[in-house]
């Protein structure tokens, strides 16, 4: 399992290659921020990505995580401590309480999964695993 912030479900989504979460990792959780994020407010907004998601979604590869009462408390600590957005500090507190890898974009999510030993990959990680398993090619 690994826990994936927006900013890579929102990216992947939006070139049309979420799919590759499912080839390189099998089984993704989100947060409930995470999810209200890309989700909610991208039905909101009619953003096209949003079916790509809700299909994952159907799917049952892609999940949402319920957060026990250790991972609210530290997300409440990161919340009060850094400028972390909801969704970051949520994703992080679940990789970093479940000792799950962190699926992140954003620089200071990085500097702070660093920080605390979470193992982390982003897009650019991701593109190159699947690329590696032959999953996706340079064309």
């Amino acid at each position: 399992m690994v826990i994936a912030d927006a900013s890579i479900l929102i990216a992947l989504a939006k070139i049309g290659r979420l799919k590759l979460l499912k080839q390189v990792f099998a089984s993704v959780t989100m947060s409930p921020s995470v999810k209200q994020e890309v989700v909610d407010r991208g039905v909101e907004r009619s953003a096209p990505e949003v079916a790509h998601v809700q299909q994952a979604l159907n799917e049952r590869w892609l999940r949402t995580a319920r957060l026990s009462g250790a991972e609210k408390r530290f997300v409440q600590q990161l919340t009060g401590n850094t400028t972390l957005g909801l969704g970051e500090a949520e994703s992080l507190a679940v990789a970093r309480l479940r000792n799950v890898t962190l699926l992140v974009d954003e620089k200071e999510a990085r500097a702070v999964a660093r920080a605390m030993s979470v193992e982390l990959m982003g897009s650019a990680g991701i593109l190159y695993e699947a690329f590696r398993l032959g999953e996706h090619s340079l064309s």
